[in-house]
């Protein structure tokens, strides 16, 4: 299949949504449906790491560093206007400072960005009864929290976002871009689309409830947060260090959540 051509870059999407499912079923064939829905985090983790290792037999064949995705997926980002240009500009020679003031701008859009589509999403599951009352997580043995613990934050951090936003994104634009056809912005509005429908399905689809209703709202539910993260990936690549280690800190969460209820 051809490098550039989209029907490659939609494949490895469809290609992670069946991998999601097929794990969570293979926990339903071996406990019961009811049983295996608490495991998602597990499912979640194995399918980080056959995509990390796609991503890695990949990223070797386009001679790409791993790194790229993780650091700054886009060589450039979105001319607009001067909000783009505060956003990428550097202020000094020092690196340091140049850090300092990157942590500085970056907590300033988590605070006028993120934590509001956070706290929408925290809204709607606790306040669309099918969501409120869809109980997601459950006891599991101590070895398994502690696996969890430590495995599912750094699988999400090193896997998750630099796969859809780090490689399919950069991957789908740059092909919209090629074919002479679309400038860059509608490029990577097309490109966007598509790597965030795929996105929000298996948002939607983790646990693995088969309710339509559930599904439904779950999806809509995580439009907002992984619209304005891709917005913000975009706007300024190298932020992408900081969505990663932000998703760590939320997986971090979700592992406490297990360990109150145990």
């Amino acid at each position: 299949m051809n490098n550039n051509s989209p029907k490659r870059w939609i494949t490895l999407l469809v290609i992670r949504i069946v991998i999601v499912i097929s794990f969570q079923l293979l926990f339903v064939l071996t406990l019961s449906w009811d049983k295996a829905i608490p495991w998602w985090p597990f499912s979640m983790i194995a399918t980080q790491v056959v995509c990390l290792i796609m991503l890695i037999i990949y990223l070797r064949r386009e001679k790409r560093p791993f790194a790229s995705i993780q650091l700054r997926p886009f060589e450039t980002f979105l001319p607009l206007g001067k909000m783009t240009d505060y956003l990428n500009r550097e202020y000094s020679k020092d690196r340091l400072i140049n850090l300092l003031i990157d942590i500085v701008r970056f907590l300033v859009l988590l605070l006028l960005l993120g934590v509001p589509a956070i706290m929408l999403n925290g809204f709607m599951s606790q306040n669309i009864p099918v969501l409120r009352d869809t109980n997601t997580i459950g006891v599991l043995p101590a070895w398994a929290l502690t696996l969890m613990i430590v495995l599912l934050p750094l699988a999400q951090a090193f896997v998750e976002f630099p796969w859809f936003y780090g490689y399919i994104y950069p991957g789908l634009e740059t092909y919209f871009e090629s074919t002479g056809k679309n400038r860059r912005m509608l490029a990577s509005i097309k490109a966007l689309s598509i790597t965030l429908t795929f996105f929000v399905l298996q948002s939607a689809l983790i646990p693995l409830i088969m309710n339509p209703c559930y599904i439904f709202w779950r999806a809509i539910a995580f439009v907002p947060l992984l619209l304005v993260i891709g917005i913000v990936v975009r706007l300024a690549p190298r932020f992408m260090i900081g969505v990663n280690i932000v998703h760590a800190l939320m997986a971090i969460n979700v592992a406490i959540q297990y360990w109150k209820i145990r």
